[in-house]
């Protein structure tokens, strides 16, 4: 089972890429928990990809695609944003939070909220392909 969208790449965009999560998950047989990991990592992409990768009010498009696998959901996200590998190593924080800039942490999250994860550079997009867990069993 696989479900596929094209968005704009503005933030209240986003409501159709989380409608498109939560009903692939339900299709899925995912649990509540697996499904709210999927649409966490999509919101840190696409917000990420809106600010970062689209300034300045341009509203690239972004490509989301679902897939179903044995216990998992296979998640690959696609923008054409400038390259930007946010599997790279992780910028240097801080260690007292209040030292820190706002923002760093949610690649560490999507990171943290999938199985595995790989970045590759196509054309002109940048492809993120995740793997969730369907049941509660959290990433390791």
């Amino acid at each position: 089972m696989q479900a596929h969208g094209v968005f704009r790449g503005s933030l209240p965009g986003f409501a159709e890429v989380r409608a498109l999560a939560e009903s692939f998950g339900a299709a899925a047989g995912a649990d509540h928990d697996a499904t709210l990991r999927v649409v966490l990592i999509l919101e840190e992409l696409f917000t990420n990809t809106v600010t970062h990768g689209y300034p300045g009010g341009a509203d690239g498009p972004i490509w989301v695609t679902l897939a179903s696998q044995t216990d998992a959901i296979a998640v690959t996200y696609e923008d054409a944003a400038p390259p930007f590998d946010p599997l790279g190593p992780p910028p240097a924080l801080p260690l007292a939070p209040e030292e820190r800039e706002p923002g760093g942490l949610g690649l560490a999250l999507v990171r943290g909220l999938s199985l595995g994860a790989s970045y590759v550079r196509l054309g002109d997009r940048n492809r993120i392909t995740l793997t969730v867990a369907t049941s509660s069993a959290t990433p390791g």
